[in-house]
C-alpha cells in the first residue's frame, strides 16, 4: 500500500506524470517508423565468383578453394558451405549468432581480395554480399503500354530516378527492361580477304571511343580545362571507322562488318495478369477470361531503407506517381504493396485498443461503480503509450511481430 499511499499524497504529480505519459504516447505513435518485418541480421555472408565456360571441377580447384583456403582464418566462422557448378562459384559462409555481421562482412571482403591473386586472369571479380531482409521490394511498379518496350524502358528509367529522388527510398531495380546495345556483325570472308582479325576491329572501336584529358591553358586571368572529346554518339560513327590503309585505300568498318543498333539479349522478363481491378468506391470487379490478358510489363521494385516508415515512403511514392508525366496509353498497376498490410494491422490495433477499453469499462462499470471503472480502463491505453514510448527510445520499429503482440 506504500505505492498508493505515496500516489495519493502527490496526486497532483500523477496527473502531471499521467499527461504526460498520454501526450509524449501519442506523438511517438504517429512519429515511430511502422514497417512490415522487423530488422533481423543474418550472419551468412555469400561469395559468388563466375567463371565462363569452366568446367565443375576446373571451378573447385581454380576458383572455390583458393578462396576457401583464405577465408576459413577468419574468426567467428561456424560453417563453410560452397558450390562448384558450370562457369559459377558460390561460397557461403555462415557466423556465430554473435559475430556482428559488418565486421565479418568487411574481413571476408579483405580476405577474397588476396585470394584474387591466384584466380585465373578470365575469372570475373568475385561478389561479396550479404543477406538482408530490409533490401527486399516494399512494392512494385508495373508500367503496361500500347507503345514499343524501348521507350517504355525509357519512361521505367526516368521514373526510377524520380522514386530514389525520395528520402527514405534505398533503391529501385528496373525488372524486364530492354537494354540497347551496337553490335558488330564480323563479316569472316571480309575479314579475312583484308588481312585483318577480330584484334583489329576491337582495338580501333577501344582507340576512338575515349576521351583524352589535354591540360589547361592559361588565357589572361582565365584557365581552360581542354580535353578531346572522341566518345562515339552515334552508331552508324561505327560505320565510319578506318581499319587500315593497304595501298592507300582505307578499309572501313563497313567494309568487313554489320553495325546493328539492336538491344542484349534479355535477363529478366516481367509478365502481368490482371484478375480483378478496384473500382472507385472500393470494391472489386473480377475480369472475365477474355479480359484477363497476360501483359508484358516492365516492373520497379522499390526498396525502403532500414528504420524509414513504410506508411510515409508508399505516400511519397504514390504522390510521384500522381504528378509523374506518363506518356498517353501507360498503364500502372501496383503490386505487393506491403504498406496495405502494415495499415491493416495499425488498424486492427487502434481498434482493439478501444473496443477493449469500452468493453472493460462497461464490465467494471456494471460491478464496481463509474469511479473504478475510470480508474481502471485508463490503464488500457495508457500501457499501449507506455509501450510506444519505450519502443522509441529502444530504437524499434513498429512492425508485425510487435503489432501481434500489442493486438
Amino acid at each position: 500500500m506504500k505505492v498508493t499511499n505515496l500516489a495519493i499524497s502527490y496526486r497532483t504529480s500523477v496527473l502531471v506524470l499521467t499527461i504526460i505519459l498520454v501526450v509524449g504516447g501519442l506523438l511517438t505513435y504517429s512519429t515511430i517508423p511502422k514497417e512490415s518485418f522487423p530488422s533481423i541480421e543474418i550472419p551468412n555472408i555469400i561469395v559468388t565468383t563466375v567463371y565462363p565456360g569452366a568446367s565443375p571441377d576446373d571451378i573447385e580447384s581454380l576458383i572455390t578453394q583458393p578462396i576457401e583456403r583464405e577465408i576459413q582464418s577468419v574468426n567467428g566462422i561456424k560453417e563453410i558451405r560452397s558450390t562448384s557448378t558450370e562457369g559459377v562459384s558460390t561460397v557461403v559462409i555462415e557466423f556465430d549468432p554473435d559475430v556482428s555481421i559488418d565486421d565479418a562482412f568487411q574481413k571476408i571482403r579483405d580476405k577474397v581480395d588476396i585470394a584474387k591473386t591466384e584466380l585465373p586472369s578470365e575469372a570475373e571479380e568475385p561478389l561479396v554480399n550479404e543477406i538482408d531482409l530490409q533490401e527486399f521490394p516494399i512494392m512494385t511498379i508495373n508500367l503496361a503500354a500500347d507503345y514499343s518496350l524501348a521507350r517504355l524502358k525509357d519512361v521505367a528509367d526516368d521514373l526510377a530516378d524520380e522514386l530514389e529522388s525520395i528520402s527514405s527510398v534505398l533503391q529501385v531495380d528496373v525488372v524486364g527492361a530492354l537494354e540497347r546495345e551496337v553490335q558488330v556483325n564480323v563479316d569472316l570472308n571480309a575479314l579475312k580477304a583484308y588481312n585483318l582479325t577480330f584484334g583489329d576491329i576491337v582495338a580501333k572501336l577501344r582507340e576512338e571511343n575515349t576521351n583524352i584529358p589535354g591540360g589547361s591553358i592559361d588565357v589572361d586571368r582565365l584557365n581552360y580545362l581542354v580535353r578531346v572529346d572522341g566518345e562515339i554518339e552515334h552508331p552508324s560513327e561505327i560505320e565510319q571507322l578506318v581499319l587500315d590503309t593497304p595501298g592507300g585505300r582505307p578499309v572501313y568498318v563497313r567494309d568487313v562488318a554489320e553495325v546493328v543498333y539492336g538491344f542484349k539479349d534479355r535477363t529478366s522478363f516481367a509478365r502481368l495478369q490482371v484478375l480483378q481491378v478496384e473500382e472507385e468506391d472500393g470494391s472489386l470487379t473480377r475480369l472475365s477470361d477474355d479480359q484477363a490478358q497476360i501483359l508484358p510489363v516492365i516492373s520497379l521494385n522499390v526498396k525502403k531503407r532500414s528504420g524509414e516508415n513504410i506508411l510515409d515512403t508508399a505516400r511519397d511514392v504514390e504522390a510521384i506517381l500522381a504528378s509523374f508525366a506518363f506518356p498517353g496509353g501507360t498503364r500502372i498497376e501496383i503490386t505487393g504493396d506491403q504498406s496495405e498490410q502494415v495499415l491493416t494491422m495499425v488498424k486492427d490495433l487502434e481498434n482493439n485498443i478501444i473496443s477493449g477499453l469500452i468493453f472493460v469499462v462497461a464490465v467494471l462499470l456494471f460491478f464496481l461503480g463509474m469511479r473504478n471503472a475510470f480508474l481502471v480502463g485508463i490503464a488500457i491505453p495508457l500501457s499501449m503509450f507506455v509501450s510506444f514510448l519505450v519502443f522509441d527510445t529502444l530504437g524499434y520499429t513498429l512492425n508485425f511481430v510487435i503489432l501481434f503482440s500489442l493486438i
